[in-house]
């Protein structure tokens, strides 16, 4: 069975501007215990996960309900540059990509380890697409925040999205190589911390949106520097990952990941 989730709104680091959050508890939620989380993230334009407009019962929420059901929180806050709240809460990452999202999520996370009922170091970030580069770069940005990150089919460098999106939020390579370069996965690699936390990269070889690229050049740069992670690629897979197959196989992969990370004794463990 689903369940709803809670609604709250946290303050940015600006002092000024609202930001929106869920979270989602098992039906059985006990406060008095310790709860590791799962923060989903999308965190670019276009894109809300924070809504009350009812669950939208893809392959996703099925496995945020298995996760409810093996005692992991899912908690979601939609940072500044994503959708539905207005010119200025997008227009914020204009030219600087990466710089208030990770605030932002940084923000959820203080108040997740305010929390009583959280495991304060058990927290994994997941996304696929701008959320799996936003999984890497708050990895990388903001180490020891995140004992896991779960990153799928992530862009690592704006210059290698090859479609007018990365002009309409970046401009050009020509007039911002500023933006470029600090918006990139590769310069923040190296503060990657793999004695605290782990990495767990997956995408679609055949990913004609975010090129597979995107990722082995990444892979290329932890492996230079001696940092360990763990990747799982899917030959023929484009960017959504469609087949029933694949779905499973990946979440699956996902699952047993955040098992061996979460440092402590889960629920007994449902079929997937």
């Amino acid at each position: 069975m689903d369940t709803t989730p809670e609604f709250g709104t946290l303050t940015a680091v600006d002092g000024s501007t609202p930001l929106q959050y869920s979270l989602l508890k098992p039906q059985d939620f006990d406060p008095a215990k310790k709860y590791p989380v799962l923060v989903y993230v999308y965190g670019g334009p276009h894109v809300q996960v924070v809504t009350k407009g009812g669950a939208n019962w893809g392959d996703r929420q099925f496995f945020f309900q298995f996760l409810l059901q093996q005692g992991v929180l899912v908690f979601s806050i939609d940072n500044r540059g994503s959708a539905n709240r207005g010119v200025a809460f997008e227009h914020s990452i204009y030219r600087n990509l990466c710089v208030h999202e990770v605030e932002d999520q940084t923000t959820g996370v203080e108040h997740l380890r305010g929390l009583p009922y959280v495991d304060s170091e058990n927290i994994a970030i997941y996304g696929h697409s701008y959320g799996g580069y936003m999984a890497l770069m708050c990895l990388c940005k903001v180490p020891r925040y995140f004992k896991a990150a779960i990153s799928g089919a992530p862009v690592s460098d704006w210059k290698l999205y090859d479609t007018h999106y990365t002009e309409r939020y970046q401009s050009t390579p020509q007039e911002n190589p500023e933006g470029y370069a600090g918006s990139a996965v590769l310069p923040h690699v190296q503060h990657y911390d793999d004695s605290y936390s782990r990495l767990f990269m997956y995408h679609g070889m055949a990913d004609d949106n975010v090129l597979f690229v995107n990722s082995t050049q990444v892979y290329k740069a932890l492996q230079d520097q001696g940092k360990l992670f763990q990747t799982m690629d899917y030959p023929g897979c484009k960017h959504s990952m469609n087949g029933e197959g694949v779905k499973k196989h990946m979440y699956k992969s996902i699952w047993e990941f955040m098992k061996c990370q979460f440092a402590r004794e889960l629920e007994p463990e449902a079929k997937l």
